[in-house]
């Protein structure tokens, strides 16, 4: 209100001196800024933004919602909830919760629904009623609200009302579907598909996937989860939030793509592989060289009827590529030919860590990304292996896949790779396309995904098959930290990883293994035939629970949780996200509500939903359910119920634990399950929340990577002309939420893995030297590299008896410290630094990046200590004398200013050069896996960018996610009073606007 007085006055005297104009505007800053702290009282209604709600959830819960057995005591209270999008109201149910005064919580006997009156009628246990109430309500996509009210003399009120605000993130989806749907015409289109990287990119400092249940709501009648049209593109915090979305109509493609987290169209056209040049260009320039490849290549991917399973791979990739389609060919070839046996682990790992391949890669290649992803093979389960191994004969698009089963101690290796000298020619030979252009990439997906259905195999050389690969073999290849002593006393030294070391494993003097041929039987089940299984899963839930509990599930409990194997997994070579779509007709239960939690599995493994209702007092109540192929339902059962609690106290009885854990879960993932229920029950944050679905379960182990993403955006935030390139050398769960949030994979080329011995990795006061940052200029042709230190937190665990307690009670402990809030079992904080600061030249990154002539890490020690500009004057003398192996010739125009590009899926390497790191020349898209050049065609433009001549500064830090105050010694304090200033001259026009725009949009 002081705002807008302002303003009328201005209107009413006239323009203002420009000075007095600042004076006044920056005292209305201070004015600002000192009163944000404060309590805003300027009504009864109080709101606060919630996470996930379940803290809130109060007693509207399910599990305090009675049968109305107490009519004559029961009160009553009218709560009528408005929603900021009308379309909402009578389609989202709010929780509603009541409380007294002192917070103590009153009962909700039932709550019953008038779509006439859009309103809800509450009745409360009556004895426990006094006078004074709070009754507060929460919705998924809205910030919650609470009342103070009043009783009546009949002890009844007549009503409360509640306008419930949107979250910034969900009017961004909401708006930004609008203005989609205006100029595409939904209603008209054959099909409609959306592509944004909305989620772990922040919106006002909070995670953004809200926007995508903004999208999901305005277009429920054409896009959804079980649909599979709605793609997440994986980026990192400090990414701009962009969407994408296409129409299909007969044989075109339209899109409307919006950028930066605008409500405005950036590009309104064509996107099919049909474009003309003049088209793609248009596309390019608008939208820069990564985005118009990203969305280009999933669109049509898309159009060509390519299975979800693929198209969720690609979007965590960042495309559909050549490299995307050999690796999911080779997958399949591998499944054929040498199927699961066991899954096995490497040393001392939790359950949740074992897999049925180890995978030995070169990074750069997008197929790297591929195999991890559908055979849940991950780095941090330390499955996968990866540094540039070519100059031992490997090339970028062979991968290796052990088999090993550590009871016998034997194991079977397999080396592959998809021909892409033969498919190119084979391609140009049915079609008559040649050239190497985006356009013709395009279209090359389009041949590929025409036969990966038919004959995968046909895809693929298999090079080398052997058996009987022994324990010293198999260490060598993979690495371990540590000794290890096999069961018949025999010792294998600690030793660093050598990875895809082709001309080794080609030397090996092994008998050649025998294939099978697992050929899986197709379905042909239906998007409806899916959607109804998720349905009767839960429907059968819901029962469960009201005959168990005597409990009433309603549709969008936010306390109520459904995690799932739906959408990795296949069902007679089907993929199973339809699934969602039942679960949430049924019960509201969404990804993007943090409700339900698709947990990342290999793709043969079972279909399973496991329900889960947090009650007031902290339990855990679960269910477990398996679908089986003949249509039967599997439902666990532990001492004669079906739902059992698996919270802490149950964990803290080893016993117990153990005993649901064979008898309910016989299918092996109860330690996923009960690991992700008890962190989800704790509130993490939902770029947390992503990185444990990533690695299949939530530990400890996984949340150091949270702080080291932090350390690393915060001390070495990147220019545009800038990259990342991450070597892990101390290799735990931990990679996997690294290469999550900071964007970085095998497939893109800048993520390495060289798994070094612990006397390596490990430094003095013990910090662990976890791994090698190297941020690359491709301005300059220089990069620095610094070691990343990790100290773990101490903690004191003597209230819990067993492992399983005692790991759940860290996790939570590592969830509220990155929340910033304390946790009574920290004794001391974690510790992010780095060490071994060296500013680089492109020789030393191709040897960092080769394994530095056995390890990475002491090469990097051994570098002399040069100043940055001393390194620039080594490189620009390479330059030319022409010797700094560099791609000059990029063709990828850039204008979105992401140095860290998903184009670059495949390694940068032409013709078995040494370079295979994204990192190294981001600009270009030249390799095995992506062997077109992506941006303009036919003239390339090069990247532009200021370049930062800054060193990461401090050193460490404590962890401490506490907001940092604005200082006025802060060199940056006049700017940022100069942007607080705009948003306050903003405001006028920004109410008006949104007053404007919600009055038109439904």
């Amino acid at each position: 209100m002081m705002l807008l007085h302002f303003f009328k006055k201005k209107r009413n005297v006239g323009l203002m001196n420009n000075k007095k104009f600042l004076i006044i505007s920056l005292l209305l800053v201070f004015l600002t800024i000192g009163g944000i702290s404060a309590t805003d009282n300027l009504s009864d209604v109080q709101s606060v933004d919630s996470h996930l709600g379940v803290a809130n959830a109060g007693v509207d819960n399910g599990s305090n919602i009675l049968a109305d057995t107490n009519e004559d005591s029961s009160k009553s209270i009218n709560v009528t909830v408005n929603y900021q999008y009308k379309s909402d109201n009578g389609n989202i149910t709010p929780s509603i919760n009541v409380s007294e005064n002192d917070n103590k919580k009153v009962n909700i006997i039932s709550k019953n629904y008038s779509k006439n009156s859009n309103s809800y009628m509450v009745k409360v246990n009556g004895t426990e009623v006094l006078k004074n109430l709070n009754v507060s309500v929460s919705a998924p996509g809205y910030i919650s609200q609470w009342k103070l009210v009043t009783l009546d003399e009949t002890n009844n009120l007549a009503n409360v009302v509640f306008d419930l605000k949107a979250t910034k993130s969900y009017q961004l989806g909401r708006d930004v579907t609008y203005q989609a749907d205006k100029l595409l015409n939904f209603k008209n289109a054959d099909k409609v598909l959306a592509i944004t990287t909305a989620s772990v990119p922040k919106l006002d400092g909070k995670t953004s996937e809200n926007a995508i249940d903004g999208i999901l709501n305005y277009a429920k009648n054409y896009i959804s989860y079980g649909r599979g049209n709605i793609l997440m593109l994986r980026q990192t915090a400090t990414d701009p939030i962009d969407f994408c979305f296409v129409v299909k109509k007969g044989k075109t493609l339209k899109a409307a793509i919006f950028l930066n987290g605008s409500t405005k169209c950036s590009y309104l056209g064509t996107i099919s592989e049909y474009m003309n040049r003049t088209q793609w260009n248009k596309l390019v320039k608008t939208v820069g060289g990564e985005n118009a490849f990203s969305f280009a290549s999933l669109a049509n991917g898309w159009y060509d009827g390519v299975t979800f399973d693929v198209l969720q791979e690609a979007a965590f990739h960042g495309h559909i590529c050549e490299g995307t389609l050999g690796g999911y060919t080779i997958t399949k070839a591998l499944l054929q030919y040498y199927p699961p046996i066991q899954e096995t682990g490497v040393g001392n790992q939790s359950p949740g860590d074992i897999t049925s391949y180890k995978i030995l890669g070169v990074p750069g290649d997008s197929a790297n990304d591929a195999v991890l992803f559908f055979l849940d093979a991950t780095s941090g389960k330390r499955s996968y292996i990866g540094f540039n191994t070519t100059s031992t004969g490997a090339k970028s698009n062979m991968i290796a896949f052990i088999r090993w089963n550590d009871k016998t101690n034997n194991g079977t290796i397999v080396v592959m790779e998809y021909d892409s000298k033969k498919n190119k020619a084979l391609f140009e030979k049915e079609t008559g396309i040649k050239g190497n252009g985006s356009l013709e990439q395009l279209k090359y997906n389009t041949w590929w995904i025409n036969r990966i259905y038919k004959n995968p195999a046909s895809l693929v050389n298999v090079l080398v098959e052997k058996d009987n690969l022994r324990p010293e073999q198999y260490y060598y290849l993979i690495g371990t930290a540590d000794n290890v002593t096999l069961p018949n006393g025999t010792v294998i030294e600690a030793c660093n990883s050598h990875g895809l070391d082709y001309n080794y494993i080609k030397g090996l003097n092994l008998p050649n293994a025998t294939r099978a041929n697992n050929v899986g039987t197709k379905a042909y089940l239906t998007y409806s035939d899916f959607k109804n299984i998720g349905e009767e899963a839960a429907t059968k839930a819901k029962s469960i629970f009201e005959k168990s509990l005597n409990v009433t599930i309603y549709k969008d409990m936010p306390n109520f949780l459904v995690l799932t194997s739906a959408g990795y997994v296949l069902l007679n070579e089907q993929s199973t996200e339809g699934c969602w779509d039942g679960l949430f007709d049924v019960l509201g239960s969404r990804l993007s509500r943090t409700t339900l939690l698709p947990v990342h599995k290999a793709t043969w493994t079972p279909l399973w939903f496991n329900f889960v209702l947090k009650q007031n007092d902290g339990s855990l109540m679960s269910l477990y359910m398996r679908y089986n192929p003949d249509g039967s339902w599997y439902i666990g059962e532990y001492n004669g119920g079906q739902v059992n609690n698996i919270n802490m106290s149950t964990l803290n009885n080893s016993s117990l634990s153990a005993a649901i854990s064979k008898n309910a879960y016989p299918d092996g993932n109860y330690f996923s399950i009960q690991s992700l229920t008890n962190a989800w029950s704790g509130e993490p944050y939902f770029d947390q929340v992503m990185s444990f679905l990533f690695h299949n379960h939530a530990c400890p182990g996984v949340q150091p990577g949270f702080f080291i993403t932090d350390y690393i955006q915060k001390n070495f935030n990147k220019t545009s002309t800038q990259s990342y390139t991450y070597i892990a050398n101390e290799q735990y769960c931990k990679d996997d939420s690294l290469e999550y949030i900071l964007d970085v994979s095998p497939g893109l080329g800048n993520y390495l893995v060289q798994k070094l011995t612990t006397d390596e990795y490990k430094g003095v006061d013990d910090l662990d030297e976890e791994g090698i940052l190297i941020i690359w200029d491709s301005k300059n042709n220089i990069g620095q590299a610094v070691s990343l230190n990790f100290k773990w937190p101490t903690y004191d665990l003597s209230n819990y008896a067993t492992s399983e307690a005692k790991r759940a009670a860290q996790i939570q402990a590592f969830i509220d410290l990155y929340k910033g809030q304390e946790n009574s079992i920290v004794k001391t904080n974690p510790i992010v630094s780095h060490s071994d600061s060296r500013w680089i030249t492109r020789d030393q990154y191709n040897m960092l990046t080769s394994g530095g002539n056995g390890s990475s890490l002491a090469y990097l020690r051994n570098l002399p200590d040069l100043s940055r500009n001393q390194v620039l004057a080594i490189a620009n003398a390479n330059r030319n004398n022409n010797s700094g192996n560099m791609n000059n010739n990029s063709a990828n125009a850039n204008h979105n200013s992401n140095a860290n590009s998903r184009v670059n899926g495949g390694s940068a390497s032409n013709g078995g050069s040494s370079n295979t790191g994204s990192g190294v020349d981001t600009s270009s898209a030249s390799s095995s896996g992506d062997s077109f050049s992506v941006g303009l065609e036919p003239v390339s433009a090069a990247s532009t960018g200021s370049d930062s001549n800054s060193k990461a500064s401090p050193k460490a830090y404590e962890i401490n996610k506490t907001g940092a105050a604005i200082s006025n010694n802060d060199p940056n304090y006049p700017f940022y009073l100069a942007v607080v200033l705009v948003m306050l001259l903003a405001v006028f026009a920004g109410v008006i606007y949104s007053k404007s725009r919600n009055n038109n949009e439904e």
